[in-house]
């Protein structure tokens, strides 16, 4: 477990502790062994219970859209490169699209914990 000393407020430290799970399973997946992608896979049942929060998808998405806003204010800036703000722009809003489209059909978390209990029952019983 990660301890943040730092007097960060909620959501950046789900933002950190979700950047944390992401590594972690970026470095088991590279990994070789069944119990190093079983670890892998395990990690990313954390990842969809954190990021399953319906609170912290509303934020993300609200986030998304003030940096849009903060982002096109930048636009006739002779400083900026026009081509690139509008790629950065058309990222944000595709991400934002399917945030938002994700956002509506996503399943029940605990359909993804009950998973998570038979794969720890597994895993428990193959080693």
């Amino acid at each position: 477990m990660i301890t943040y000393e730092y007097p960060l407020n909620e959501r950046i430290r789900t933002l950190l502790r979700l950047e944390d799970l992401f590594k972690r399973a970026y470095h088991f997946l590279e990994k070789g062994e069944p119990v190093e992608h079983h670890v892998a896979l395990l990690t990313l049942f954390e990842i969809l219970e954190v990021a399953g929060r319906a609170d912290l998808k509303s934020e993300l998405l609200q986030e998304l859209e003030r940096q849009k806003q903060m982002l096109l204010s930048l636009r006739n800036n002779p400083a900026i490169a026009e081509h690139v703000l509008k790629q950065v722009v058309s990222d944000i809003e595709r991400a934002s699209s399917a945030g938002t489209a994700k956002a509506r059909r996503a399943a029940p978390t605990s359909r993804h914990g009950s998973l998570r209990c038979c794969l720890f029952a597994t895993a428990r019983r193959s080693y």
